[in-house]
């Protein structure tokens, strides 16, 4: 009776890993499986280039992927990846128009966001004279 018992539970164990895999399989770091569609503003040359792009993203505005992504339908446009999309324009034009001098700081998203969804801009406050 007390192996039929150990019997049941390792074909448990066996089965919800079997279900389980497909969905820790697709929860790892490792490259997409398929080319991303739907890229207006970003330029990558193979699918796996893309996800170091995003993880950055993720961690200059301290969020995860649902953010921007509707994760049933990666490819959809939401009003986060439309400001998204904006915001790479807008760093892209300022390495190529502003930074332009020798050896000059290249922007990126951390550079004003620092794991914020929103810049936390400290101006310094106007010296009267």
């Amino acid at each position: 009776m007390e192996s039929l018992r150990w019997s049941r539970v390792s074909v448990l164990v066996v089965v919800m890993a079997g279900l389980c895999a497909p969905w820790m399989l697709s929860q790892r770091g490792g490259a997409f499986s398929e080319p991303a569609t739907n890229l207006k503003v970003l330029e990558v040359e193979k699918p796996e280039d893309l996800r170091p792009i995003m993880q950055n993203f993720g961690r200059s505005l301290g969020v995860t992927c649902g953010f921007c992504h509707n994760r049933q339908d990666w490819a959809e446009d939401t009003p986060h990846k439309e400001t998204a999309r904006k915001m790479i324009e807008m760093v892209g034009k300022i390495n190529s128009e502003v930074f332009t001098w020798e050896r000059a700081p290249r922007a990126t998203c951390n550079m004003c966001h620092n794991g914020n969804v929103y810049p936390k801009f400290n101006p310094p406050v106007p010296v009267r004279e």
